[in-house]
């Protein structure tokens, strides 16, 4: 899979920078990303990291998987139900 990393200079907090992760072959893509205490309420959730996967060119289907500690936790999470179900 290949790796995108985002930042931005203006971002106030640097390390909450979302990242993708796109396959190559598929082209499905998964988001990891961190969700503020707004943005995780209009999940129904706390504050965290979450991830969703989503088909080149589609939005995501389903609600967002979360909220981890880290980003590292959401993307194993992620690694862990695509790849072992």
């Amino acid at each position: 899979m290949a790796r995108a990393v985002v930042t931005s200079k203006s971002a106030p907090y640097p390390q909450h920078e979302p990242f993708y992760d796109v396959d190559p072959r598929t082209g499905a893509s998964v988001e990891v990303f961190f969700a503020d205490h707004w943005l995780a309420k209009s999940f129904g959730t706390r504050a965290g990291w979450f991830w969703w996967a989503c088909q080149c060119g589609c939005l995501p289907e389903e609600p967002p998987t979360g909220p981890f500690l880290n980003s590292y936790l959401a993307y194993r999470d992620f690694l862990t139900r695509t790849f072992f179900e």
